[in-house]
This record gives C-alpha cells, sequence and structure tokens, in this order.
C-alpha cells in the first residue's frame, strides 16, 4: 500500500482513524442513551434530546469523513474507498447543511461522479441539496452530469475563492480543452490550497498534533471526467486525485439520464 498523500506517515494516518473509531463507538452509544431517554420521556442532558442526537449526528459525519479522507491518503485501493463511502453518505443524510457543509457536498459530488456510484446513492445526496439548496454553480454544474433534469443552473458562487475557477475552467474546456486543463493545472497549483487558507484543515500537516488526514481536490477529478480532458500531466501533481479518476477506465460514465428527482 502506498501512501498518497506524503505529508502524514502510514502510522500517523492509522492512528487518526482508531481514535476517531473510538470517537464514533462513544456518540453512538450516547445517541442510543437520548433515544431512549426520549422514548421515556425523560431529559437527558439540559438541551432537548433531539436537539443532543442531531449534534451527535454531525460529530459522527465529521469523524466519519475524516477517516475516509485519512484511509484515501494512506493508499488503501479505490474499490475499498468506494465500499467505506457509503456508511458516511447515510449519516451525512441526517445531518448536512450548506452553511457548514458546502465543501463536503462539492467533494462528495465529486467523489460520486469519479467512482460512478449507484443511482439511488446519488440521488441521495440530490435530495440533500434540494432540502438546502446553496444556490451554487459548481454544486449544480455537477449535479446536471448525472441529472440532466435538474432544475439548478445558477451562475451564483456560494465561495468565488477559490471556486470562481471553477467557472472558468467549464467555460474554456466547452471551446478548447486545452486551455480548459491549463486553467486547471493552475487551479491545482496556485489556487486550490490557498483559496481555503480559512478551512479548519489548512495547514493541518504544520499542527503539533497528529490531525492531517489529507489534501485533496476531488471536484478537479470530477471535473476532467465531465469534460474529457487529457489529464495525463496531472499525473502526481499535488491535491489530484488521479488513481480515483483511472479506477477503472473501461467502465463509460453515461452523461445522458432521464430521471427526475421525486419527493
Amino acid at each position: 500500500m502506498e501512501i498518497r498523500d506524503k505529508l502524514n506517515t502510514l502510522e500517523g494516518y492509522q492512528e487518526i482513524i482508531k481514535l476517531n473509531e473510538k470517537f464514533i463507538l462513544e456518540i453512538s452509544e450516547d445517541i442510543q442513551k437520548l433515544d431512549k431517554s426520549e422514548k421515556n420521556g425523560e431529559q437527558l442532558y439540559n438541551r432537548p434530546n433531539w436537539e443532543a442526537i442531531q449534534y451527535n449526528l454531525e460529530d459522527i459525519f465529521k469523524y466519519q469523513y475524516d477517516n475516509i479522507l485519512a484511509k484515501y491518503s494512506a493508499g488503501v485501493s479505490v474499490l475499498e474507498f468506494k465500499e467505506e463511502l457509503f456508511p458516511v453518505l447515510s449519516t451525512m443524510e441526517t445531518s448536512w447543511k450548506k452553511s457548514n457543509g458546502y465543501v463536503q457536498m462539492v467533494w462528495m459530488l465529486s467523489i460520486a461522479i469519479m467512482l460512478n456510484i449507484e443511482d439511488e446513492k446519488f440521488i441521495k445526496l440530490v435530495k440533500m441539496v434540494e432540502k438546502d439548496n446553496p444556490n451554487d454553480f459548481l454544486v449544480d454544474f455537477l449535479i446536471r452530469h448525472r441529472i440532466p433534469s435538474w432544475q439548478g443552473k445558477s451562475d451564483n458562487l456560494m465561495f468565488k475563492r477559490p471556486y470562481l475557477a471553477t467557472q472558468e475552467i467549464v467555460t474554456l474546456a466547452q471551446y478548447d480543452k486545452i486551455k480548459g486543463l491549463e486553467r486547471l493545472k493552475k487551479y491545482l497549483l496556485k489556487e486550490w490550497y490557498r483559496g481555503h487558507s480559512d478551512a479548519g484543515w489548512h495547514d493541518a500537516h504544520k499542527s503539533n498534533w497528529n490531525i492531517h488526514t489529507g489534501y485533496w481536490c476531488f471536484e478537479s477529478g470530477a471535473l476532467v471526467k465531465i469534460l474529457g480532458l487529457d489529464d495525463t500531466s496531472l499525473k502526481g501533481l499535488l491535491y489530484y486525485p488521479y488513481d480515483m479518476v483511472h479506477w477503472n477506465d473501461e467502465i463509460v460514465i453515461p452523461k445522458q439520464r432521464s430521471w427526475t428527482i421525486l419527493d
């Protein structure tokens, strides 16, 4: 198993995963107690039981998400990573909000496109967006790749920094794939990481604590798949998930779908 993100060690990633699994187990046990108290008409803490459960589910999602990042960075096979994705998706259904989860939604949609996950699982992500729509160009663009009937066609970006570049990549690639690829390469080399300087995970590899789970610009891989770009020159580039893009090249991702999202 070859480490993909070498800003941490295999032992470091394994330590994070083990600790997060411990936290998930403890939180799950707390949720069971809260659920039992709610059924018995008792309050376990100062805040309402349902509110405490919601906070706990959000924490589980955070730890689960950190773990799949750490596992991908540590070098697990893409097929194993794909299997790890589904429990995260289930927890995300109960806890995702655009106010604090925009980046996670962009990444999950992008991963889903690269791995060509099953329709019913992709629709779960779409329903989350329907419920709390960020009205965002990139989110809409990613969804429409799988569901052309998706009504969202916003030119707005929830975060122009660094995501304005994605609009430029899409526009350029429609007329000149080489220029689109050049713009994508600039995004990866000079804009993506710097553009997340306010994120909690930025510079995690410099921390005195073992908290670095990996830096991955998953939307770059999704854009390559959707726009049909030749990413040969991106192989080995920091932040680019090359082997996730190419995990099974003989699978052709359908570009046209006729589904309608139903309530």
